[in-house]
C-alpha cells in the first residue's frame, strides 16, 4: 500500500507541475484566461527571477556594469585625428551624459539627470538605461529615457527645457533636415505598454505595435506618429509578420533614419529607413504618403542602425544572430548522422547598393580576426576618412577599425575596479563647435 501511496503522490506531483506548467505558459504568452488571477499568477511565477535580480541588486554591481575581460583590459589608441562621444551611464542616483574626446581620453563636458526627476514621471528601475544622447546647439543635449515615456532635452546647465512624455521611446534616434527628431515609440497608458491584439489559429494574443514616431527638437512637440500594424496593412504587408521571431514582438523596429537630401534617384528627401530587429529586414518607407517603398532582406539577421550612406548606398549593422529553436519531436525524424557545423564568430557592417542590388561587407577581416560580435543592440558610424567607429554592445567594447587594423579599443572605465560601464548608444562627431 505505501508503494501505492508513492506512485499516486507522484502521478499528482506531475499532473499539477504540468497544469502549472501550462498556466505559467499561458500568462508568458500575454493571454489572460484566468481573469482577475493572471497578474498574480505572473507575479508569483517571476519570483525566482525578480530574487535573482534582488541578489545582483544587494550582492554584486548592477547590470549597467559590465566586468572587463582580461583581454579588453589593455587599450589601443592610435587615433590620429580628433573623435568625440557622447553616451550616458547610471552613477547612484543621477544619470550623467558625458562628452569625450576619445583621441585624448578628456571629459570635455558632463550633464547630470537625477533619478528623483524622472521618478516624478515614471517608476525607475535599478538597471533603466538613458539613451541615446544627442549634442546640439548651445550646449544643449537630448536623452531618451530608454523603454520609459520620455524624450528630453537638457540646456548647458543639465536644466530641463522640455520633456515629452506622449509615447515610451525606445532604440535609436536621428534627425531629419530639419533638425525634427525620428525614433521608434510605442503607446503606452500611465507608463504601461497598451498592445494590439493578434489571433493565431483561434487563439488571440497581445502583441507589442511599435510606431514612427517624430518630435520638434526646438519645441518638444510631437509631430507624426504612425504604428506599424497601420503601415503594414495599408501596404498589404501583414504577410511578413510571419516571419517575425516573437509573436509578442514582431517588428520590434530599433532605427528610424530619414533621408536628407533630394539628390538620389532611389530615396527621396523625407523617406525614412525602418530597421526591423524580428523580421530581419530594411523597409523604406515614405511618412508623406504612406506608401513603403521597398523591403530589404538579404545575408542579415537582427541587424540594427541603418544609415544613408551616399544617393545610392546605405549601410546596417548585421548582428548576425541566429534564432535557436531546438525543440523538436524525436518520433518525426529519421536517425541521421550527418551534421552541418555552424557557427557565429562575428557580426560585421554592411552597405547596400540599390544600383545592383548587392551587400558588401566593411572590413569584414578585422571584424572576424577581433571577434567583435553582440548578439543583440550594437551600432557604428562611419567616419569622413572611411575609417568605421564599432559600439561592440554585448561585451562592452568601443573600436574604430581601417584596413590597416584596429586604430582604437576601449571600454567606459566604472568606479567600481575591474568593471567598464555598459555603453548606451554613443552617439559620434568628428567635428563639434564647443
Amino acid at each position: 500500500m505505501k508503494i501505492l501511496r508513492k506512485i499516486a503522490l507522484f502521478i499528482i506531483v506531475i499532473f499539477i507541475l504540468m497544469l502549472w506548467s501550462g498556466i505559467v505558459r499561458n500568462v508568458a504568452l500575454g493571454q489572460r484566461s484566468f481573469g482577475p488571477l493572471t497578474d498574480p499568477i505572473k507575479s508569483f511565477s517571476e519570483l525566482p527571477s525578480n530574487m535573482k535580480a534582488a541578489y545582483h541588486h544587494y550582492l554584486v554591481a548592477p547590470e549597467y556594469y559590465l566586468k572587463t575581460k582580461e583581454e579588453d583590459q589593455q587599450n589601443i589608441n592610435n587615433l590620429t585625428y580628433d573623435l568625440f562621444g557622447t553616451y550616458a551611464y547610471r552613477s547612484g542616483n543621477e544619470f550623467k551624459i558625458e562628452l569625450k574626446n576619445f583621441k585624448t581620453d578628456e571629459i570635455l563636458k558632463i550633464w547630470r539627470l537625477p533619478t528623483d526627476y524622472l521618478s516624478k514621471h515614471h517608476e525607475v528601475g535599478q538597471n533603466d538605461r538613458l539613451f541615446p544622447a544627442k549634442l546640439l546647439e548651445d550646449r544643449n543635449i537630448i536623452v531618451a529615457c530608454d523603454e520609459k515615456p520620455g524624450l528630453i532635452r537638457l540646456d548647458s546647465l543639465s536644466n530641463v527645457v522640455w520633456h515629452n512624455k506622449d509615447f515610451i521611446v525606445h532604440h535609436g534616434m536621428n534627425f531629419d533636415n530639419e533638425g525634427n527628431i525620428w525614433t521608434p515609440a510605442v503607446k503606452h497608458k500611465d507608463g504601461i505598454i497598451v498592445p494590439n491584439t493578434l489571433s493565431v489559429d483561434g487563439t488571440k494574443i497581445d502583441y507589442r505595435d511599435d510606431m514612427v514616431l517624430s518630435v520638434d527638437a526646438r519645441t518638444g512637440k510631437t509631430l507624426y506618429s504612425k504604428s506599424l500594424t497601420s503601415i503594414f496593412k495599408e501596404n498589404n504587408l501583414m504577410e511578413l509578420l510571419n516571419k517575425g521571431s516573437l509573436v509578442s514582438d514582431p517588428f520590434h523596429l530599433n532605427d528610424v533614419q530619414p533621408v536628407v537630401s533630394d539628390n538620389s534617384k532611389y530615396y527621396n528627401k523625407g523617406d525614412v529607413f525602418l530597421s526591423f530587429r524580428h523580421l530581419s529586414a530594411i523597409l523604406q518607407f515614405r511618412p508623406s504618403t504612406g506608401k513603403v517603398i521597398k523591403v530589404i532582406e538579404g545575408p542579415f539577421t537582427y541587424q540594427h542602425d541603418v544609415d544613408i550612406v551616399n544617393d545610392s548606398i546605405i549601410a546596417l549593422f548585421n548582428n548576425n544572430t541566429v534564432a535557436l529553436d531546438l525543440k523538436f519531436n524525436k518520433f518525426e525524424f529519421k536517425p541521421n548522422n550527418d551534421v552541418i557545423q555552424r557557427k557565429i564568430t562575428h557580426s560585421n557592417v554592411l552597405i547596400y547598393k540599390f544600383e545592383t542590388d548587392s551587400f558588401e561587407a566593411l572590413y569584414e577581416k578585422e571584424f572576424e580576426k577581433n571577434e567583435i560580435y553582440t548578439e543583440a543592440e550594437g551600432l557604428y558610424e562611419l567616419l569622413p576618412n572611411g575609417d568605421l567607429f564599432v559600439e561592440e554592445q554585448g561585451p562592452g567594447v568601443l573600436w574604430v577599425l581601417n584596413n590597416n587594423g584596429v586604430v582604437l579599443k576601449t571600454t567606459l572605465k566604472s568606479d567600481i575596479e575591474g568593471y567598464h560601464y555598459l555603453p548606451n548608444w554613443t552617439s559620434i562627431y568628428t567635428d563639434i563647435n564647443f
